[in-house]
């Protein structure tokens, strides 16, 4: 008899990168999730300020460690980067926990 093994994708969608990192990663999860209640543009607005422009509202982000986080989710996202993710599907999963 054959077993299937399911494995997760080698190079996973944008959409997946930002759901597994977002509300794992304490730094941000509270303000992303308080932007996702107020929609996915908000949400989108957010985590392109933290990814793209390395600010947390007004705030700069200049701790060498939360750069590298911010520089590994970018080179997670393939070329669309940001622009490839379903902000609906991960404000749903920021403000909806464990519903899928």
């Amino acid at each position: 008899m054959e077993r299937t093994v399911l494995v997760p994708p080698v190079d996973p969608e944008p959409t997946e990168v930002i759901e597994a990192w977002l509300p794992h990663d304490a730094r941000w999860h509270t303000q992303a999730r308080e932007q996702a209640r107020r929609g996915p543009e908000r949400l989108r607005a957010y985590v392109t300020e933290l990814v793209r422009d390395h600010r947390d509202g007004s705030t700069p982000i200049i701790d060498d460690y939360d750069l590298r986080t911010l520089e590994s989710v970018k080179g997670d996202l393939r070329t669309g980067g940001l622009g490839d993710v379903d902000w609906r599907r991960v404000a749903h999963a920021l403000t909806r926990p464990g519903i899928g």
